[in-house]
């Protein structure tokens, strides 16, 4: 009987034994989950800055949010066109407004490597890619002439890369060399420079029409496409239309697939489907003229067996089909040109209520050299810093100085060189890396009425600012405003102008609001390279041609199976 008890005894333990080996393994595989390292890609920001002989500068901002992981960089392929890097201006920049430089690496002729320099790695937060490159997008297909109902357009058939991930959001700010009267741009305007865009684009996007200033005040068109929650190799096409009196472009879109075109060099189509497939998924095939030809060789030879039947059936059928293909041309009855669609993201009274005061100052478009001054002298009252000279401007750090709440003053203090002096180039990354934050809040906000409920809410917002900064900055800006005498430390303040003076010997063009700072040639750290600045790649190589000739292949094609009976 000993026997007959003493092996269930033995089978107990081994089960329990099993069960706390298996609980354990369980609870140490959630613990390593929990804690796994991740990489997610929050959003991509694209601008393009399109000269009037077909180049563009390119400017991606591409944010990543990283969590117990060394995060060193990605892979940048799949763009149109051959990139050359403005190294200088590729960087990364972290939370902590913490700057990396970057290595750019080509692995072949259409990728590259780009990681954080010196085997840097990001751990923790999030942390922005900026790449900035300038590239031809005539050669490549992508910017070219057309003929149309409107006369000679050009076309801008383009799409940045599409990445593995998804994302919150992607944007793309596209800037013409085309000069308007006024900042915001009327329907008026808008036909007259006859800009259009494909139907597929007004579907897609949200659309932002606005300008920006460039020099000698001159004011440039711009148009801002905006999607949200983007799915993985989400395909962000452009095709939109202008006269093409406002480039200099030496190539042209045949009215024909391989067809010529007088006087011009045809246009490079490898995505010859998109004349007829404009926007689909077809458009993004890499099908070029010699593709087309065997394509069609394939289909007559395989395929063509049954439209004979069925043309042998009906005759007549055949003869209207026959009709409508002698008919195909570029000036087609049945092409119509894209309805002109006026639209904004932005809404009309919203007032965007949470700007931090250098925002705000920004906003309101007073001189920076001023809004920097009071930055120093918040931080020397704060005792962040100590101003060792004031003309020329001579700045240093307190070693055992806390961080600051604020992060534009945190971005202040790591611009310190070791000589005591601000970079022309910090300085404009200062100002510049406070716009972006500014453009960041303000995107569907309304401009004019945010502007009007600053400058009459100086006061209010003093009395309601608790903290030591807000007290400082809303006076110092009421101050702007209203006079001297609304100083609680007149003394202090004063010592503001003088370190707003030290600035100016650095950087002239701080003498002045962000409006006209940012057209510049100081400010250089933007994407636009010769008519404005910062206002706040991929593999679509498309063709600059229209629809017209799918309308009429399509109705002929359908008129011809529908009379038919299939």
């Amino acid at each position: 009987m000993a026997r007959i008890h003493k092996l269930p005894l033995l089978r107990c333990i081994f089960l329990k034994s099993f069960f706390i080996l298996c609980t354990f393994l369980v609870v140490i595989s959630l613990q390593e989950l929990t804690f796994a390292a991740s990489f997610r890609l929050r959003w991509v920001e694209v601008d393009v800055v399109l000269d009037k002989d077909g180049k563009a500068d390119i400017r991606y901002a591409v944010r990543w949010s990283c969590q117990n992981a060394n995060l060193h960089g990605f892979y940048f392929e799949g763009f149109t066109g051959t990139p050359v890097f403005n190294y200088e201006k590729c960087f990364a920049l972290d939370q902590s407004n913490k700057r990396y430089e970057l290595s750019i690496v080509p692995l072949s002729s259409s990728k590259y490597d780009v990681v954080l320099s010196q085997g840097q790695a990001f751990h923790d937060g999030e942390i922005t890619y900026v790449l900035d490159f300038n590239t031809d997008l005539e050669a490549s297909g992508n910017l070219t002439k057309t003929e149309s109902e409107l006369g000679t357009l050009a076309v801008f058939d383009w799409a940045p890369v599409q990445w593995d991930d998804s994302m919150e959001h992607e944007t793309v700010n596209v800037y013409y060399p085309i000069e308007i009267s006024s900042l915001t741009p009327t329907k008026e305007e808008l036909e007259r420079i006859k800009f259009k865009t494909e139907k597929f684009v007004n579907q897609r996007y949200l659309i932002d029409y606005s300008a920006v200033k460039g020099y000698n005040n001159q004011i440039f068109f711009a148009v801002k496409f905006h999607r949200q929650n983007l799915g993985s190799r989400y395909h962000f096409q452009i095709q939109t239309y202008v006269d093409s009196a406002y480039f200099n472009l030496t190539t042209m879109a045949p009215r024909t697939i391989g067809g010529s075109t007088e006087g011009f060099r045809p246009a490079p189509e490898p995505y010859v489907l998109n004349r007829f497939f404009p926007g689909s998924i077809l458009s993004q095939i890499p099908f070029n003229f010699v593709g087309t030809l065997a394509a069609s060789a394939f289909f007559i030879l395989f395929l063509g067996v049954f439209p004979l039947f069925i043309m042998g059936r009906k005759h007549l059928s055949m003869l209207v089909a026959q009709d409508g293909l002698s008919a195909i041309k570029w000036t087609g009855e049945e092409w119509v040109p894209p309805a002109l669609q006026v639209g904004t993201f932005r809404k009309k009274g919203k007032i965007c209520d949470n700007l931090s005061p250098p925002e705000a100052w920004v906003l309101l478009d007073i001189p920076l050299s001023q809004l920097l001054g009071f930055m120093i002298s918040n931080m020397e009252r704060k005792g962040l810093i100590k101003v060792t000279n004031v003309e020329p401007l001579h700045l240093g750090r307190v070693p055992a100085a806390q961080r600051s709440v604020d992060p534009y003053e945190n971005m202040l203090y790591d611009a310190i060189d070791l000589d005591g002096t601000l970079s022309q180039s910090a300085v404009n990354n200062i100002v510049l890396t406070i716009a972006k934050g500014l453009e960041q809040k303000m995107w569907d906000c309304d401009i004019e009425a945010t502007k009007k409920y600053y400058s009459q809410r100086m006061g209010k917002h003093l009395k309601e600012k608790k903290t030591a900064d807000g007290f400082y900055y809303w006076d110092a800006f009421r101050h702007y405003y209203y006079g001297r005498s609304y100083y609680y430390d007149s003394q202090h303040y004063c010592r503001c102008d003088d370190y707003a003076k030290g600035l100016q010997q650095v950087n002239s063009a701080v003498n002045q609001g962000f409006s006209a700072f940012r057209s510049s040639a100081q400010c250089y750290e933007g994407p636009f390279l010769q008519n404005v600045c910062h206002d706040a790649c991929h593999s679509a190589c498309h063709s600059a041609c229209h629809s017209a000739c799918h309308s009429a292949c399509h109705g002929a094609c359908h008129g011809a199976c529908v009379s038919s009976g299939h």
